[in-house]
């Protein structure tokens, strides 16, 4: 994993110069909230929804702020949803159910605030995942994430979403690799010491899929296995796991 690294910052320091500005994480009031810590163990290492939805109930009755609860049931609703798009079988309907559930909750939200748009973003990229047909949707989300990214430079969250808009669209509606790799590599160095676990993960995994399509199996290889290790459920990553290791 150090020769990774060291290979990717060399790959950095060639693609981009050096970065300003501190980074900040609005999101990391999350990480200080045992059960929503719990919940997310429950959703990405176990994949077992039924116990996902009782720990979700317990969440709604945290004390917070009104902007820091709904956001928490928002994060709460995207992550349960999205995990039922990749269960087997999916539940799709109850998957359209928590997303319209979230939708409610952003009106307790700013609209065009941070969160607001970030939020707003997550939701239409899980329609979208789920009816890939629905393009209203997967452009809705790109254009929120990027007023997000340019209105918050220095938010993490605003980053990673705005790497992996680049990365996982097609190179006609913008994607570019390199780009997203500049803003990862970006995050490694400088973001790393307030990530939450669970955008190291993202992180991580995503550094792979970009090797991957830049035809670097070894790397690639080293950064999904770093992601496995901090969660292990998630399909999509073990197919990716398979593909490389064909390749080596």
């Amino acid at each position: 994993m150090k020769r990774t690294l060291l290979s990717l910052v060399v790959c950095f320091y060639m693609l981009s110069p050096l970065a300003s500005g501190a980074l900040v994480d609005e999101f990391s009031f999350l990480k200080d909230l045992p059960a929503f810590v719990q919940y997310v163990d429950v959703v990405r290492n176990e994949g077992d929804y039924r116990k996902a939805e009782e720990l979700r109930t317990g969440l709604l009755g945290i004390g917070l702020e009104k902007e820091e609860l709904a956001v928490l049931d928002i994060r709460a609703a995207t992550l349960l949803s999205r995990l039922y798009t990749e269960v087997e079988p999916k539940d799709l309907i109850r998957s359209e159910e928590l997303l319209k559930e979230a939708e409610q909750l952003l009106m307790a939200l700013e609209k065009n605030s941070f969160f607001g748009l970030i939020l707003e973003a997550e939701i239409d990229s899980i329609h979208y995942l789920i009816n890939p047909r629905n393009l209203g949707k997967g452009i809705s989300s790109n254009s929120k994430i990027n007023k997000a990214y340019k209105q918050h430079p220095d938010q993490v969250y605003a980053r990673l979403m705005k790497a992996s808009s680049l990365l996982y669209a097609p190179s006609i509606a913008g994607g570019d690799v390199n780009k997203a790799l500049q803003i990862y590599l970006e995050l490694l160095r400088d973001g790393v010491s307030i990530l939450s676990r669970w955008d190291t993960a993202s992180l991580y995994s995503n550094i792979g899929v970009v090797s991957m399509k830049r035809g670097e199996w070894s790397t690639a290889k080293g950064y999904l296995d770093a992601a496995k290790a901090l969660y292990r459920f998630d399909p999509t990553l073990d197919a990716y796991l398979k593909e490389v290791q064909a390749k080596l």
